[in-house]
């Protein structure tokens, strides 16, 4: 049995017990082996992981390859058959495994233009080197301090390249070096990490002599493990480091020029996706080369352009302009024609396609006077908006950050008008995690997911709108404000509705200006991460899962408020749950949508025996006021709370701590998918009861009258408290009737309150509507002056006086 199956008690192959109901989990896939197959051939894949039995499906996101077959070998395995047809995309596709519980995170395979063989150990020595045919790919695996050897024949002359993907497979922070050794032992050459793919790398050699030539795999600290895999691709095929131009006009046809030798004429689409595998006479390179098509054209670095005045004649934007930093500290010019009041976006490309630049770049006008400058944006690449103030010419200059330069430390930078542009995804609980990237509905039940969109230029209100749902689900996406970047959506699912799951495109629309602006599903996904949480290795789903499981044993609602929360007060609803027969387990609750400035309880812990709460909702005293959608989520109790015991709830829902002693804390419950109420209306606004406080003052250890008048009598009955007080001194509660017109305390100020200016009083009014408590507070702010005996000057009516006029009553009375 796993670990993941012994921590979460397993009772069978991907059911979870608890007490008396069985409840099944989502699959945990850790492993694909061996992760890639040839492209239009029948192949088998072995997915290792936790609760993998009853698979129902591969959710595959692209298109060309189909499921054949899939079966559960054993609660920890599922073999899969899958085809891939003869045009099918070549590189990484993104799939999840389906079972009655619910889809897996993403994980992907890789299909190839190769054959595949997976590595046959002992192979770790010269001598048991694995023979493999030139033209291959080898699927293996690095076990700790393991060294993988492959041995191919080459003739004299003939190129051997080898290349290794390892962090682009997505699984682990496998970091791999590369050697190829000759006939004699010679190591010829050594790979650790390449601008082109980081990580992984790759080598090129030719041949000296006829023989056999080894390929050589290692993780670079000698590191490994079982699911440190990795794909060999060995043959005659190029694998060019660098490309030039970096990219190129869509529709036309592209030479591009290759480090180390070699030219290729592009012929590039008009629209849609490019992908550039560099091939020549011996083979095609086994994953694509990075390489960026815009819709404007090139225009090619010519040297010298390091004096500005040297630079290509100016041309008209929108425009790329290519190059190379060819020498340390190398700079590059080039220069376009603009017009007062143009807007550019000028960025790079450089990073993001697999060269060493570092770039930095400036903007100048024709007298050299800069305009703009930047040096990173979200990646090294960079990117500044550019405001030009007058007609002329202008000057892009480009350099290295670090003053390097080189045959591998190409560039592109794309001027253009910056356009409006949105997407769509999940806002992510925890970014460390695919947690809640799948919407999982139990039938008749509710699920939320909280839908954001990222603008581009705009800031209007976003209307939001989903494909095809999984059949008897619904939901109801509305629109996200303007001001806001996401809103709680609930998924329902009918309580007949068929056990499955669809990929659902989701779209949303906006306006800038007088433009409609559209938006997809892009989903960032980081599957590899390195230090300093850096991503090195990410997907982009294009679109959300949504998956219809069995019936949850749980259900939770929330009783409208029947009042609204009013600012600077607090109101009680009541949360109920329902329980399926057997299911005893204590049940926290939480409110992840509340309007803003509206708080509630952490943690509210239903026990075991109860089905419901009450809970206090506390407006802050600047709380937004509207309308807005309340949202309840109830789910199992969390690790180290024994909710059995009713000590843990108080009155207004919060706990009071951890187990009581004697008893063991509960494991926390793994794949038990929260369940949601209805999205409730509710509203927040001014209290409507309001006040002041006359000016009041005394001495140590006096009583006090302190009086609030309302602004119009009460209209029902009030339990009164006054805070605020100062240390020591007190007031006793007053119950006011309906009609009351004010609020009158005696306060006794004890003999050792502190003296001064006390500002912190308030009236608080506890009430009721609908049956549930609410409270108002009034006069915020007012103030008790204490003062020492002998000290407090008042007129007739107990007003304080103030010095001055302490002072002129005491004059008269002289």
């Amino acid at each position: 049995m796993t670990r993941h199956a012994i921590a979460l008690c397993l009772s069978f192959a991907g059911t979870l017990a608890l007490s008396h109901t069985a409840i099944a989990a989502p699959p945990a896939v850790e492993g694909v082996a061996p992760g890639a197959g040839k492209r239009g051939t029948e192949f088998a894949l072995s997915i290792t992981g936790a609760r993998l039995t009853d698979p129902q499906e591969l959710m595959l996101y692209g298109t060309g390859v189909s499921v054949t077959k899939l079966e559960a070998k054993s609660e920890n395995e599922v073999a899969v058959t899958l085809r891939a047809a003869a045009d099918c995309k070549l590189g990484e596709h993104l799939a999840r495994l389906r079972t009655k519980g619910g889809a897996s995170a993403v994980f992907t395979f890789r299909v190839t233009a190769l054959p595949v063989v997976e590595e046959a150990e002992p192979n770790n020595d010269a001598k048991t080197a694995q023979k493999v045919e030139l033209n291959t790919t080898v699927a293996g695996t690095i076990e700790p301090a393991d060294v993988d050897r492959f041995a191919v024949q080459l003739k004299k002359g003939q190129r051997l390249s080898a290349e290794v993907e390892a962090i682009r497979l997505g699984v682990e922070l496998t970091d791999t070096a590369l050697e190829i050794y000759g006939p004699g032992g010679t190591r010829l050459a050594l790979v650790d990490d390449t601008p082109l793919f980081r990580q992984d790398p790759f080598a090129s050699i030719v041949a000296p002599a006829d023989g056999t030539y080894t390929v050589l795999v290692r993780e670079t600290n000698f590191g490994g493990g079982d699911n440190n895999r990795y794909l060999l691709h060995v043959g005659t095929f190029p694998r060019p480091a660098a490309a030039f131009p970096l990219g190129g006009q869509a529709g036309t046809e592209t030479r591009v020029t290759f480090a180390g030798g070699g030219v290729a004429a592009l012929k590039l689409p008009a629209t849609g996706a490019f992908e550039f595998f560099p091939s020549d006479e011996y083979g095609t390179a086994p994953t694509a080369h990075p390489f960026r098509v815009s819709p404007f054209p090139n225009v090619n670095e010519a040297e010298p352009n390091d004096d500005p005045a040297k630079a290509n004649a100016a041309v008209a934007w929108p425009v790329a302009f290519n190059g190379v930093i060819e020498k340390p500290g190398d700079t590059d010019h080039f220069r376009f024609r603009a017009k007062k009041g143009d807007v550019i976006d000028v960025q790079t490309w450089a990073y993001r396609l697999g060269t060493s630049t570092d770039t930095v770049v400036a903007v100048f006008d024709a007298r050299g006077t800069l305009v703009a400058q930047n040096d990173d944006d979200e990646t090294h690449d960079s990117r500044v908006e550019v405001n030009i103030p007058a007609d002329g010419e202008y000057v892009v200059r480009v350099t290295d950050k670090r003053k390097q330069g080189g045959p591998l430390f190409a560039y592109r930078v794309e001027l253009t008008k910056p356009e409006p542009g949105l997407s769509v995804f999940l806002a992510e609980p925890l970014r460390k995690t695919q947690d809640k990237h799948v919407v999982t509905v139990p039938r008749g039940g509710r699920v939320r997911a909280f839908v954001a969109v990222r603008r581009d230029g705009f800031a209007g209100p976003v209307e939001l709108a989903a494909g095809e749902l999984p059949g008897g689900v619904k939901a109801q996406l509305g629109s996200v404000p303007e001001g806001e970047y996401f809103v709680p959506v609930v998924f329902e699912a009918d309580a007949n509705a068929p056990l499955g799951g669809k990929l659902v495109p989701i779209t949303g629309t906006g306006r800038a200006g007088d433009r409609t602006v559209i938006g997809n599903f892009d989903q960032g996904v980081v599957l590899v991460r390195g230090p300093g949480d850096s991503a090195l290795h990410a997907v982009a789903l294009d679109k959300l899962a949504v998956v219809v499981v069995d019936a949850s044993p749980l259900s939770v609602t929330v009783v409208p408020p029947a009042a609204p929360v009013a600012a600077d007060g607090t109101i009680d609803v009541l949360v109920k749950i329902a329980r399926a027969k057997g299911f005893e387990e204590a049940v926290e609750i939480t409110f992840p949508a509340l309007p803003p400035g509206v708080e509630a309880p952490t943690q509210v812990v239903i026990p075991a025996d109860k089905t419901e709460a009450v809970v206090t909702l506390v407006a802050s005293k600047d709380a937004d006021l509207g309308d807005w959608k309340l949202l309840v989520e109830a789910g199992i109790a969390r690790a180290g709370r024994d909710a059995r015991d009713p000590n843990l709830v108080g009155m207004n829902g919060l706990g009071t701590g951890g187990p009581p002693m004697g008893r063991r804390p509960r494991k926390a419950i793994e794949g038990f998918t929260a369940v949601s109420s209805e999205l409730v209306p509710v509203r927040t606004a001014a209290p409507p009861v309001s006040g002041t406080f006359a000016p009041v003052a005394a001495e140590q250890g006096q009583k006090v009258k302190v009086v609030c008048k309302f602004a119009a009598p009460l209209t029902s009955n009030f339990a009164a408290k006054l805070d605020g007080l100062p240390p020591r001194a007190t007031a006793q509660p007053l119950e006011l009737k309906a009609g009351a017109k004010e609020a009158v305390f005696e306060v006794s100020v004890d003999p050792t309150s502190p003296v001064g200016t006390h500002d912190a009083l308030i009236l608080e009014l506890a009430g009721a509507a609908g049956g549930r408590k609410v409270v108002y507070r009034v006069g915020r702010g007012a103030a008790l002056k204490v003062d020492a005996p002998g000290a407090v000057k008042t007129d007739a009516t107990g007003r304080p006086l103030s010095p001055l006029e302490a002072l002129r009553q005491q004059e008269k009375k002289k």
